[in-house]
């Protein structure tokens, strides 16, 4: 009985330190690609960078979008690292942006909550004249010319001019590929076609 008992004792021993050493190497799998010291840097109106460390090289993918919950855009690194650096553009002007960071099939998140940041004000542009003033020509006899201007080319915009629309029309529509919304004709309508909307605008 002494024998069976020892027995008993030494193979529940044996099994309690093989499913630590289990725990401990899916935890050390688990660990090395969890990312450390998450930051945002060079928030821009259009663009920012999302940045952190791993313990061992893999490559990451940022998902982000408007809203919480809602990650419909995607920024995927090209190669393993244990440096990342993501940038993401084009983003819309003063617009809060959530965002998480995926490992194959690991989500990371700031413990359970996305992180966020909030682009910067647009710079106003000043707008271009359609036709440069030039002086007028005199011609040898003293008689005053002007050049022939040629008008500049009228690029009429996607959407018709008297429609207007907002961003939340737009938002709305991100993820299809709702032809009335995708400017850049990408097939999915996206903060890129917003942009490119509010430039056909001004």
């Amino acid at each position: 009985m002494a024998g069976g008992g020892i027995l008993a004792i030494v193979v529940v021993g044996v099994v309690v330190w093989q499913m630590g050493a289990i725990r401990t190497f899916f935890g050390e799998a688990t660990g090395g690609a969890k990312p450390q010291g998450v930051r945002v840097a060079n928030i821009s109106a259009n663009s920012a960078t999302i940045s952190w460390q791993t313990a061992e090289p893999v490559v990451g993918q940022v998902e982000y979008g408007t809203t919480p919950g809602s990650f419909l855009l995607r920024a995927t690194e090209t190669s393993p690292t244990t440096n990342h650096n993501v940038t993401l553009s084009p983003l819309l002007p003063e617009t809060i942006y959530y965002f998480r960071i995926r490992v194959e099939e690991e989500i990371y998140d700031d413990n359970g909550a996305p992180y966020s940041f909030t682009t910067k004000e647009a710079v106003a542009k000043m707008p271009s004249p359609g036709v440069s003033p030039t002086l007028p020509l005199v011609s040898p006899t003293g008689v005053i010319s002007r050049p022939t201007v040629t008008p500049t080319q009228n690029l009429s915009p996607v959407i018709s001019p008297t429609e207007k629309y907002t961003l939340d029309d737009f938002k709305k529509a991100f993820g299809t590929s709702n032809a009335e919304f995708d400017i850049n004709k990408d097939g999915m309508v996206n903060s890129t076609d917003w942009v490119l909307y509010q430039e056909q605008e001004r």
